[in-house]
């Protein structure tokens, strides 16, 4: 488990100004938070913790699974502020940081990792909700045994489609877990 030195998590931006600064996938990075509604249950689960997290998310402006899932995350922190603090750090630029937390061994993003108080790991989520990763899982395997021929259109537009359709609610529901039981929710 990760101990970060809290000027480490002092020193990562907050959503907003991360969300200010992406070149790439700005509208789905913005749309995604401004319509995002959070159910009255998630917002009161927020509100139960017990003690404050702060949460460390993993990404980079270019990834369309980040730029699809970290506003989730980010309104969730701004439903509770007093309970939950959120930062973003660049994946690329904290290398020590991701490969202690790889998917299948690979760099896959996002990957929000929580802390308690003291900024020891309790537990991280990521890189996807884990319907949304079998699915992806299963259209690489398809893609790779060349039964699927566009990695764009065949992989990333139907897990796309498969986010919008479900408005958050899996993200939502297993980082709260993660939050709330201080474990892992690994897709």
């Amino acid at each position: 488990m990760l101990k970060l030195p809290r000027e480490r998590y002092e020193r990562a931006c907050r959503f907003n100004d991360f969300s200010r600064s992406v070149s790439e996938h700005q509208a789905l990075w913005s749309g995604v938070y401004e319509h995002l509604e959070l159910p009255a249950d998630a917002v009161a689960r927020l509100n139960e913790l017990p003690g404050r997290r702060h949460v460390l998310v993993l990404a980079e402006d270019w990834c369309g699974d980040a730029a699809s899932l970290v506003p989730i995350l980010a309104k969730l922190a701004d439903a509770a502020p007093a309970v939950v603090d959120l930062r973003v750090l660049e994946r690329d630029e904290n290398l020590d940081i991701m490969d202690q937390h790889l998917t299948g061994g690979g760099r896959s993003i996002p990957v929000a990792i929580v802390f308690d108080e003291q900024m020891r790991e309790l537990g991280w989520w990521g890189p996807r909700p884990a319907p949304a990763q079998a699915m992806f899982r299963e259209r690489i395997r398809e893609f790779q045994a060349g039964r699927l021929t566009d990695k764009n259109e065949d992989v990333y537009k139907p897990l796309l489609k498969w986010y919008r359709e479900d408005r958050g609610r899996h993200t939502i529901d297993e980082f709260l877990l993660v939050l709330e039981r201080g474990g892992a929710a690994r897709s």
